[in-house]
């Protein structure tokens, strides 16, 4: 068994044992993920020798304006080589790009720990690069799907052998039609709120699993195939792989090969679709895409999770009464 995936069930176990303790919500992992869990920043960082010139300021605007505008969960950071210290940063410089033109270099969120270099590209700073980071008809599809109230979409990575794509394809599907069927939500009296509030939300509160199918050779998918994976180190490439995606983009971990199965299958539908616990985003050894979605206006409206408590939050200080 993958080590990422074992630390999740190790966690899942112990968040299931714990509820009580805990006093998680009822509502749904999926759903409570989609209201509340920000999605983790990417980091794109321009490197360049000097200033910028006019087709790189551009891009930069390009960059700019997606971040700023389109609900894209990256950060954009501008260095010249000649001012930073950043050891990895100066090795990707020489290994990269020794004409002197700019680079871009793209790092997963902080918070994806089981990538210790954190690098998913280094390319050269171009159109087509900004082109690859911006444009995805399956991150798109993801999003959207995501953003009316489906509990998980699963990207389905096949790896050319007709004979495993198709059985992997074939269990997966049957597994989420057979999780589709058995797996339920909590009623309103379960949510302790008004039915009415449930009945007519614009997202409807249901259990639906959906799969994406990326094709490794379509070029407007580079940057999502990188993503994915890359995201563990030991991904098997010439095996057929699946992850789940809930929430806001939140990528439980992969499934590869054999690990495409009941067993796995349907413990990645169970966790998204249990109730909640304010804890179990930064337990599980999930990261997050990078989309470009409006989650905040998606959701206005249509919320029917409270805020859990903030874990990150200082320390409420409580006045201990003095002994006798």
């Amino acid at each position: 068994m993958k080590k990422p995936l074992l630390i999740f069930l190790m966690a899942a176990a112990a968040v299931a044992a714990s509820t009580a303790a805990l006093m998680a919500c009822q509502v749904p992992v999926f759903r409570y993920a989609l209201e509340r869990w920000l999605a983790d920043k990417y980091q794109v960082i321009v490197l360049s020798a000097g200033p910028l010139d006019a087709t790189s300021q551009s891009s930069l605007q390009r960059l700019q304006t997606a971040e700023a505008e389109r609900g894209a969960n990256f950060d954009v950071i501008t260095a010249d080589v000649a001012a930073i210290h950043d050891e990895r940063l100066l090795e990707m410089w020489k290994q990269h790009q020794p004409n002197g033109s700019p680079l871009m270099i793209v790092l997963y969120p902080r918070s994806a720990e089981q990538v210790p270099d954190r690098v998913i590209e280094v390319v050269e700073f171009n159109s087509d690069a900004i082109d690859r980071l911006l444009h995805s008809p399956v991150r798109k599809e993801v999003a959207q799907r995501l953003g009316s109230g489906q509990t998980a979409v699963w990207v389905f990575v096949p790896c050319g052998d007709a004979d495993k794509d198709s059985l992997a394809i074939r269990t997966l599907e049957q597994r989420l039609a057979a999780g589709q069927q058995k797996l339920t939500v909590p009623t309103a009296e379960d949510l302790d709120i008004d039915p009415l509030r449930l009945e007519r939300n614009q997202i409807p509160l249901r259990i639906e699993f959906s799969v994406v199918t990326l094709d490794r050779q379509d070029p407007q998918e580079g940057f999502l195939l990188a993503a994915l994976t890359q995201s563990e180190p030991d991904l098997s490439q010439t095996e057929p792989q699946a992850f789940p995606v809930f929430g806001r983009g939140r990528v439980l971990y992969g499934l590869v090969g054999r690990g495409i199965q009941q067993a796995t299958i349907d413990t990645a539908c169970t966790f998204v679709a249990g109730p909640c616990s304010c804890q179990v985003k930064n337990m599980n050894p999930g990261f997050d895409l990078l989309l470009f979605y409006n989650w905040d206006d998606a959701v206005a409206g249509s919320m029917i999770s409270d805020a859990l408590p903030d874990e990150s939050s200082e320390p409420i200080m409580l006045t201990i009464p003095p002994g006798r």
